[in-house]
């Protein structure tokens, strides 16, 4: 079975925000590493490990069964989160997902459910992590916790919010750094300050007009930020 330290840092934090008792949904599963490990600990009460492809699913059963939790994890072959209505969720993870693509699958007609029903979401984008807050401020999501994570030389930021109801908004910086992270400060912060600025410069060749003028002004954001987190 998985220990903590053998699926990296990414999904140890993952499993950090998962609450104790919890009845776990995995999106998009892959090896099912996180509920295994999330069983072995005594962590959850229930999973469900779930993916869209039939080969990470094989794979995930085939784990699942030498790992001796088959009777705490449900595999299953789903879209999202389709046919989990009524399976009691409290948390669950969409890891290693396009920030468009975890908007698009919390937006579908069934994943109703989680906003009902309140469920902590642990979110971990891959790409547009300013586009997903920014979606998840929008639509009454709000933003308990995230952290900026390195795992085997990478950035990964991730983020956990649960459905109030309330829409908010953030101001640009926020969106692309995240509130609780400019709190917290910290090298890794730094780090995610010069990944977007050479982003935006980047950029900047291809903007005119006022598109350009927001494009300098984030970047004017972004330096001080960074120059403010170095001090």
């Amino acid at each position: 079975m998985p220990r903590q330290n053998e699926f990296g840092k990414r999904l140890s934090a993952a499993a950090d925000l998962v609450r104790a008792g919890a009845v776990f949904a995995d999106i998009g599963t892959d090896h099912a590493s996180l509920p295994i490990y999330l069983a072995s600990e005594g962590k959850i009460t229930r999973a469900y490990a779930c993916d869209v492809a039939e080969k990470p699913v094989e794979l995930a059963k085939r784990n699942v069964e030498a790992s001796g939790y088959a009777d705490v994890i449900d595999v299953r072959l789903t879209d999202g989160f389709a046919g989990l209505e009524g399976a009691g969720l409290t948390d669950a993870a969409v890891c290693g997902m396009g920030g468009e693509l975890i908007c698009a699958l919390l937006s579908a007609d069934h994943a109703r459910f989680l906003r009902a029903d309140k469920v902590r979401l642990i979110l971990q984008p891959m790409s547009r992590s300013a586009y997903l807050r920014r979606y998840l401020a929008s639509e009454g999501f709000s933003i308990e916790d995230e952290m900026i994570v390195r795992d085997m030389g990478r950035q990964y930021e991730i983020i956990c919010a649960v459905y109030t109801g309330e829409p908010y908004t953030l101001t640009p910086l926020e969106e692309q750094l995240g509130a609780i992270n400019l709190k917290r400060g910290g090298e890794e912060l730094a780090v995610l300050c010069e990944r977007r600025l050479l982003h935006f410069k980047n950029l900047l060749g291809g903007t005119e007009g006022v598109e350009r003028e927001k494009t300098l002004e984030l970047i004017k954001l972004l330096e001080e930020a960074k120059n403010e987190v170095l001090k």
